[in-house]
């Protein structure tokens, strides 16, 4: 029997490049997912209580016909493969392939094989547009036809997006230093729906700090408006979240989770799930806490589950718990957290 998924791509003689796709896309090394599938480490990115794996592989004789996989496994409460989890997802493989590892060459076959196994995800349009974008750039391999038509959108009128595809933008995105001028142009009057497919692409990557101070403007410009739409300032906070300007993205969070009206839902989850490193500092951690305790009980826990499942937030998360300036509101949300079946009123604001 297989014992795992890196031994049964090695014994299909494929080339296998491993990815994290849960908050957003990153390479795992071989070696680690190894370490992982061995149950010798955690999870490097776990994202509500799962491995959300994309796993690239190609036959060496043939590379330019790459196959992309999306699998999905749950956790331990240390973050660890269940092992039970990862083995009936290879006895599946295996029933379904059956002893044929040549099935590689059949590249139809192979996409097929994963049809109806409970371990497989299908991720956002966004997501999946920008793995096959990196894959493409993996395999030293042309962008899609949609690259050159969503570069030419980006410098031309910005109202006529209609023809342009998610996977163009995703293209364009994981080429951003070669296009930096015309997204930094483009960031102050892109239409909402070609600029929230765009943020969920650029939050892949690791943009400079004159791009992300173009996506704060246009966060800054979103909150002046009469009626700020918490979607478009929660993806254009998720654009920035991997952003190597380090402060200029806390001082846009800090400013955003001061402000009283700032209780977007969907703009706090963007900061949990995308942002989270930046909650291991207590001036942004507290008022985040604070902003989402005036929340439902029920939306507080479910947040709060997956942030302290973060290792290296945990214990900045319990220390906010304890402090002692907390207002009502988060004692009350932190102790219905805490203390789900007794007294503590929860918020149903």
């Amino acid at each position: 029997m297989t014992a795992t998924i890196a031994e049964f791509l090695d014994k299909m003689g494929v080339v296998a490049r491993y990815f994290d796709c849960g908050r957003r896309i990153q390479e795992i090394p071989s070696k680690t997912m190894q370490q992982f599938e061995d149950g010798d480490i955690a999870y490097p990115h776990p994202y509500l209580h799962h491995a959300w794996l994309g796993l690239l592989f190609w036959d060496p004789q043939a590379p330019d016909m790459p196959l992309l996989w999306f699998l999905k496994f749950p956790l331990d409460e240390q973050a660890k493969l269940v092992p039970a989890a990862r083995n009936e997802f290879l006895k599946q493989l295996l029933v379904t392939v059956g002893h044929n590892l040549q099935a590689i060459q059949d590249g139809e076959k192979m996409q097929g094989i994963l049809d109806g196994n409970p371990y497989t995800f299908t991720p956002t349009p966004e997501r999946q547009a920008s793995m096959h974008a990196t894959a493409k750039q993996v395999m030293q391999l042309q962008p899609s036809d949609h690259y050159p038509i969503a570069c030419d959108y980006l410098s031309s009128d910005l109202s006529q997006w209609q023809g342009v595809a998610v996977q163009g933008l995703a293209d364009v995105a994981q080429h951003w230093q070669q296009h930096q001028s015309e997204l930094i142009n483009a960031m102050p009057n892109l239409p909402q729906e070609p600029l929230l497919a765009l943020c969920q692409c650029l939050e892949n990557h690791k943009l400079s700090g004159a791009l992300s101070k173009a996506i704060t403007e246009r966060i800054s410009r979103e909150r002046e408006q009469q009626a700020p739409q918490g979607s478009v300032i929660a993806a254009l906070v998720r654009a920035i979240s991997a952003s190597q300007a380090k402060e200029l993205r806390q001082r846009c969070l800090q400013s955003l989770l001061l402000d009283e009206q700032t209780t977007d839902i969907e703009v706090l989850a963007a900061i949990a799930t995308r942002c989270h490193q930046d909650l291991q500092d207590p001036l942004l951690c507290m008022p985040f806490l604070e902003r989402l305790a005036q929340h439902p009980q029920a939306t507080f826990n479910r947040v709060l589950a997956d942030v302290l499942f973060l290792p290296e937030l945990r214990n900045h998360i319990l220390a906010c718990f304890r402090a002692g300036e907390r207002s009502q509101t988060l004692i009350a949300a932190i102790g219905g957290l805490l203390n789900p079946g007794g007294s503590t009123q929860s918020n149903q604001h």
